[in-house]
């Protein structure tokens, strides 16, 4: 940290921020709990909570120290610039309105978590990577899903989750009063509803792997496209098969139909009408395959799923009309940390919280509502664009996994608090702000 935090404030290294963030981000929670496990202390602790938000203003002052004309030739804004800088204002025009039970500090913290999505996307709009900087980017999230896949491995061999060797319930428990809830003693998503165990990795819980590897899935799909040789072919082939696998220890139903979201979609960008063909047969294969070969457990939790009968289904849905009723009664929103499970957030005010749209409704309202849901679908256009703009194809990669993950990541969007599993959302909203810039270099570079 400290290497890369000089890099960046002294030599103007500025892509080191991705890096670090690439291997901190998924390491995060386990660094915390290994931390108070092994010290006991809450300072050293809340030290790791905010490495990211200090590389990340590192990196900001040393944009603004190296840039001098900062205000002569300022930045050409596009759409998906004014959206966030609109989202962004409304959100913190809520932090001084005087509505909602919550203290001017939990809105402030509520804030920033708003913010630093902000703050990446920017930085994505500011950085300029060379090919080895991208392709390094990309190793790194392979690296990472690889590991990941080795210990989810481990964790399956010996049928116990890692976070119970490190203190992890302990960490929640004391840091953030949240008991231990679950059949497995840790946190309700480290088990499915049938009692199986969902594993996590060195990840924050299974959702948080799990929408993890749909970023390596794109990563790696994206790299199987576009190799030269057969050698390379099989590399990320397997690759993608170990993404897939991390996938099912996750047992995340929401990024697995993500996974094929992404092949449909990626059917779409390159005019390939294929994939959608081979994506049915997939899926026709991979249910039939339940049905069929696996036990009873796992068939009732796919026919309990389709069917909303499971506690786990049922749950979702009593939250968003729970969430839903509170806009038709609110439509301006009750204030800022009243629903979902993001730092700054009142237990005890808590409306709703299954549905990232349905939790920023219920806090800032429809309009609110309408400008997020604006910006993600500029997000995927203006990375949709990028990508056919530009021939390089280390200038196509980013713009590439950005739209197929963004693309992927509603369904998440739809039935969890997902802008809190910081490893994708840091990654993804920086991949977005990098590809609007590759958007507007390449137009511009077309009418010259």
């Amino acid at each position: 940290m400290i290497y890369c935090a000089q890099q960046i404030l002294f030599k103007r290294n500025l892509h080191l921020l991705i890096y670090f963030l690439c291997v901190f981000l998924p390491f995060y929670v386990t660094l915390q709990a290994l931390t108070y496990q092994q010290t006991g202390s809450p300072l050293l602790v809340s030290l790791i909570t905010y490495l990211k938000e200090i590389m990340v203003f590192i990196t900001l002052l040393s944009w603004l120290l190296y840039r001098k004309n900062v205000f002569t030739n300022p930045i050409r804004l596009q759409t998906t610039d004014y959206l966030f800088l609109a989202l962004l204002g409304y959100a913190l025009f809520y932090v001084f309105l005087p509505i909602g039970g919550v203290s001017f500090l939990n809105k402030l913290l509520y804030y920033k978590n708003v913010l630093m999505l902000g703050l990446m996307y920017f930085l994505g709009r500011l950085m300029v990577l060379e090919s080895y900087q991208v392709m390094s980017i990309l190793k790194i999230i392979l690296s990472v899903t690889v590991l990941a896949f080795l210990l989810n491995l481990f964790e399956k061999s010996i049928d116990t989750h890692f976070q119970t060797f490190i203190g992890y319930a302990n960490l929640y428990q004391d840091i953030n009063g949240i008991e231990p809830a679950g059949v497995h003693g840790l946190t309700y998503t480290f088990g499915a509803e049938s009692g199986a165990k969902r594993f996590a990795a060195f990840f924050a819980s299974p959702l948080a792997l799990a929408a993890a590897m749909l970023i390596s899935f794109s990563t790696a799909f994206f790299l199987f496209l576009n190799s030269k040789t057969e050698m390379s072919r099989y590399k990320y082939g397997i690759l993608i098969l170990i993404s897939i696998a991390c996938l099912l220890f996750a047992y995340s139903r929401s990024s697995l139909v993500g996974l094929f979201l992404i092949i449909f979609f990626t059917a779409i960008i390159l005019r390939y009408y294929k994939l959608i063909l081979y994506g049915v047969l997939v899926v026709g294969l991979f249910f039939g395959s339940i049905f069929i070969f696996a036990g009873d457990g796992l068939r009732y939790f796919v026919i309990d799923t389709l069917s909303l009968a499971d506690a786990s289904s049922l749950g979702h849905v009593v939250e968003w009309l729970e969430g839903i009723n509170s806009i038709v009664s609110n439509p301006l929103g009750i204030g800022l940390g009243t629903s979902g499970n993001a730092g700054g957030v009142n237990e005890e005010l808590k409306i709703g919280g299954e549905n990232q749209f349905i939790i920023f409704g219920v806090q800032l309202g429809v309009p609110f509502l309408i400008l997020y849901i604006a910006l993600i679908y500029s997000s995927i256009r203006s990375s949709v664009k990028s990508y056919n703009l530009n021939t390089n194809v280390y200038d196509k990669a980013i713009p590439f996994i950005a739209a197929t993950f963004k693309f992927a990541f509603i369904l998440s969007l739809m039935t969890s608090n997902a802008e809190t599993y910081l490893s994708v959302a840091y990654i993804s909203w920086w991949m977005v702000g990098y590809s609007v810039q590759k958007n507007t270099q390449s137009s511009q570079a077309s009418l010259s």
